[in-house]
């Protein structure tokens, strides 16, 4: 299993995978599901821009977005925020994940989130944080797995440091 990080040039193989998870599972927001191919396209660039800092909405950290592959198909895919705000801090974080529905429970989720992490630490990113909803018990054991330290919690959600 290999990471790739998001390119202009990614094919029908991922914008496939795009369409199976939803919109906004579990707090990761996936703004492809629904999108024509042609859109997905458009979105492509701009999220290959905002990795490189450029051209981000207002109160946005550059963010970089990794495709996990088994073989030579797309299995799940995960995100880094090269730093944190008051909204990340809250809801989010700077690490997150989201596997493909008919790949969840083969441990992709455990594999993803080690290598973002591993990616997270070479890139300097000091303060890595996780969120997760109170519900969401799959997650949580992927962090813990991962070596996350739960730091605090709410009646919504568990905050964890990686």
């Amino acid at each position: 299993m290999y990471l790739k990080q998001l390119s202009p040039d990614d094919k029908e193989d991922i914008y496939n995978m795009l369409q199976r998870i939803g919109k906004e599972e579990n707090e990761f927001t996936n703004a492809v599901n629904g999108m024509t191919f042609e859109e997905y396209k458009h979105w492509l660039i701009k999220m290959d821009k905002w990795s490189r800092g450029q051209e981000l909405e207002p109160d946005y950290v550059p963010q970089t977005t990794y495709w996990l592959y088994d073989g030579d198909s797309p299995v799940g895919y995960g995100k880094i925020r090269n730093g944190l705000n008051d909204v990340s801090r809250i809801r989010g974080g700077n690490i997150g994940y989201a596997i493909d529905p008919t790949k969840r429970g083969r441990g992709y989720g455990t594999v993803l989130m080690q290598k973002l992490i591993e990616i997270a630490k070479k890139e300097g990113i000091k303060e890595r944080l996780a969120t997760v909803q109170k519900y969401n018990y799959a997650s949580k054991h992927v962090i813990e797995k991962c070596g996350g330290k739960l730091l605090y919690e709410t009646d919504l959600r568990w905050y964890f440091e990686l």
